[in-house]
C-alpha cells in the first residue's frame, strides 16, 4: 500500500516539474514580446453580421452575393465611434455590386483585392483618420435566382 502511494506521489512530482518547465519554456523574450504587442495590441477584429446584396440584370433580381467580412480597428478608435462601423461596410459592399454587373460571370469573376482596398478607403474616407485597417472575408459567395428558387421549391415539397 505504501508503495502505491510513492508511485501515486512519483507520478504527480513528475507531471507538475514537466508541466512547470514547458510553460517556462514557452516564455517569449523580452524582444519577442515587443513586437507582438506592438503588432496585436490595441486591435479588434470584428466580425459583420452576415448580409446579401441583389444583383441586378436585365430589372430583375439574377442573384445575391452574401457575404459576412471581419475588420480590423483599433480600440481606442473604436471606443471613439458613435456609429456602428458595419453600415458603412454594408454600404460600400452595397455600392460595389449593386447595379455594377450586367452579367452574372463577371460577379462569379471578382478580384477581391480590388474590392476590399475600394471598400476600405470608402470607409476611411467618412472619418479624419484611419479607422480600418484590413478587411477579411469570411464568407463571399453568389447565390442564383435559380438555385434559391430550387431551395425554396425542395423546403416547400419536404413539409
Amino acid at each position: 500500500m505504501i508503495r502505491t502511494v510513492l508511485i501515486g506521489l512519483w507520478i504527480c512530482a513528475v507531471a507538475l516539474g514537466s508541466l512547470f518547465f514547458a510553460v517556462r519554456g514557452h516564455v517569449p523574450s523580452s524582444g519577442d514580446r515587443g513586437q507582438q504587442a506592438s503588432y496585436l495590441g490595441g486591435m479588434d477584429y470584428v466580425k459583420t453580421d452576415v448580409f446579401s446584396v441583389p444583383i441586378m440584370t436585365d430589372g430583375s433580381v439574377a442573384g445575391y452575393i452574401v457575404a459576412q467580412l471581419v475588420y480590423t480597428i483599433d480600440s481606442k478608435t473604436k471606443a471613439r465611434l458613435t456609429v456602428p462601423l458595419e453600415y458603412f461596410i454594408n454600404d460600400e459592399i452595397f455600392r460595389q455590386f449593386y447595379g455594377s454587373y450586367s452579367d452574372t460571370r463577371q460577379v462569379e469573376k471578382v478580384n477581391f483585392e480590388t474590392v476590399r482596398k475600394s471598400v476600405i478607403d470608402g470607409i476611411n474616407r467618412h472619418f479624419p483618420e484611419p479607422v480600418v485597417h484590413d478587411l477579411l472575408v469570411e464568407q463571399f459567395s453568389y447565390i442564383s435566382a435559380r438555385e434559391i428558387r430550387e431551395m425554396n421549391l425542395k423546403a416547400a415539397g419536404r413539409t
